[in-house]
């Protein structure tokens, strides 16, 4: 019998070795993929490898972020709850990937839990000397503190205390990284819903300096939703010149991004300027048009203000 077992050890050994040298393959495979920004390629090669390995918590998680990017939020949700299911207490990260894609409430739970998670890494990294990691710590506590922030702000906002919050969230923020661009646009979005205009305008010339001094490109460039939203705060503070020279700034980096092409045709419209609106909400259009519809607010506002454009007369010269 104690043969037995033995063998029974050595195969399963041995297909264990199998499987990983399947799984370095594939993870490999998934990789290329991204390199060359053909992120459903790379999922189908992490299904592969969650197959071979359901239990791996790392794949699972790596699968989740991959199917984030491509706006697959059920499958991202199925994901990271199999890998809280098995490692609960593991990787922040995922906890707050979920909570992304969760409202209200239930966000506000995945939220705490993955803040809980990220002191536990920050105490860790600076027991261990680590200077780099503790330093992206800071950065991701930043960021998690701006997110409960417009939790606070949006789905939770009729809730007691919620303009305390956002305050001690930021002020919490601040200390992680003050020189985070994001935590200056919520500063300014709090300020703007407090009525302080004065102050919003300060803080969101802030962002944008912050941002603009961060070359493209660098992990702590902020993101174009992120920027985006730089952009709909100088419009909201009536600061429309400085907003369309940001808004050309940004299609110089993607010229594909709707959100950019949206604002930029607001601008003009609010200027009257109903020929360049036009020719901003048409190259939106042709974007949905070639590339789907994913995001159906989204899609549906892009129409709106261009038929709104077209009421006023815009395009009336490409007749």
């Amino acid at each position: 019998r104690g043969w037995t077992l033995w063998q029974e050890e050595q195969q399963n050994m041995a297909a264990a070795g199998a499987n990983a040298a399947k799984i370095e393959k594939l993870i490999a495979h998934a990789n290329e993929c991204v390199a060359r920004y053909d992120i459903e390629a790379a999922i189908k090669f992490y299904e592969k490898a969650v197959q071979l390995e359901p239990l791996d918590t790392n794949l699972l998680d790596a699968a989740g972020e991959l199917c984030i990017e491509v706006g697959r939020s059920a499958d991202a949700i199925d994901l990271f709850g199999r890998s809280i299911q098995l490692k609960p207490d593991e990787n922040s990260c995922k906890y707050m990937n979920l909570g992304q894609l969760m409202a209200g409430h239930e966000c506000l739970a995945h939220f705490n839990k993955g803040m809980e998670l990220m002191y536990r890494e920050l105490a860790e990294a600076a027991q261990k000397e680590d200077a780099e990691g503790h330093a992206k710590l800071q950065g991701r506590i930043c960021h998690g503190y701006c997110s409960m922030t417009e939790l606070y702000m949006t789905d939770l906002c009729d809730e007691e205390g919620a303009e305390q919050k956002c305050e001690e969230f930021l002020t919490k923020a601040q200390g992680h990284k003050d020189d985070s661009p994001e935590l200056w646009v919520q500063w300014a979005n709090l300020r703007l819903c407090q009525c302080r205009p004065d102050d919003a305008r300060k803080f969101t010339y802030k962002a944008v300096s912050l941002s603009n001094k961060v070359e493209e490109g660098h992990p702590n460039k902020p993101s174009l939703e992120v920027r985006t939203g730089m952009m709909k705060l100088l419009i909201e503070l009536e600061q429309l010149d400085e907003a369309e020279e940001f808004g050309n700034g940004l299609l110089e980096v993607d010229d594909q991004y709707l959100e950019t092409w949206y604002l930029l045709a607001l601008i003009h419209f609010n200027r009257q300027d109903y020929s360049n609106a036009h020719q901003c909400t048409a190259s939106a259009l042709r974007i949905l048009e070639a590339e789907g519809v994913e995001d159906e607010e989204q899609a549906s506002k892009i129409q709106e203000l261009h038929e709104e454009i077209e009421k006023n007369g815009g395009g009336e010269e490409m007749q």
